[in-house]
């Protein structure tokens, strides 16, 4: 409950701030982790995956050079890696729900549209679901659930940090996310890693 509290308090900050826009985010990433989850694959290869979500931009300055963006985020997480002994492969997919926030600068003239943005700051994520597939020249051999808080740590969290650019309301950004925990109890540091383009676009006039 005091996790929802927050979230609320984070994307929808009207009442404190006038200028704050609500954001649409979606995009694309590329996901893997730093060790597999089990000692019987290789090195882990990364793996595609989605996110989308709504957040807020809230101005820190009158220009609005500076923002805060906390976003809610369902990410699309995981990683591909073959088995060290056959031709096994296996797919795991990693749900989460992501809070990152960051720090935004805004660089260009207020009068033009396009500005370019640097932005860096941390996430919280918390796992709700997730999937492993094993497959033999490319059939399916087994599939099961991710078990949190046995396979797999539920909460995880890191830094960010990305650029992008401005056009009026729309937004394209590109990140890189690093997880800062061990999310596995069965490997000794196998940490999120993430990279991934994003499309924004801030609501006007909605607060």
């Amino acid at each position: 409950m005091r996790y929802l509290i927050w979230v609320f308090v984070l994307l929808f900050p009207a009442a404190v701030w006038g200028q704050s826009k609500l954001i649409f985010k979606a995009g694309g990433n590329v996901s893997s982790m730093s060790q597999a989850l089990s000692s019987e694959l290789d090195a882990p290869i990364s793996k595609a995956g989605f996110h989308a979500g709504l957040g807020s931009d809230i101005p820190l300055d009158a220009k609005n050079t500076l923002s805060i963006q906390p976003t809610l985020l369902f990410v699309q997480r995981g990683y591909i890696a073959d088995f060290k002994v056959g031709t096994r492969r296996a797919t795991t997919t990693l749900n989460y729900l992501d809070l990152p926030v960051n720090l935004m600068w805004k660089i260009g003239n207020e009068e033009k549209n396009t500005k370019f943005l640097l932005f860096g700051g941390g996430y919280v994520a918390c796992g709700i679901g997730g999937k492993t597939r094993e497959r033999e020249n490319g059939s399916v051999q087994s599939e099961y659930s991710i078990r949190y808080n046995y396979d797999l740590q539920r909460f995880d969290y890191g830094v960010q940090g990305g650029v992008g650019v401005q056009f009026d309301y729309f937004q394209l950004t590109a990140f890189y996310q690093q997880g800062l925990t061990n999310v596995s109890d069965m490997a000794t540091n196998a940490k999120n890693q993430t990279f991934g383009i994003s499309f924004s676009y801030l609501f006007d006039n909605i607060f």
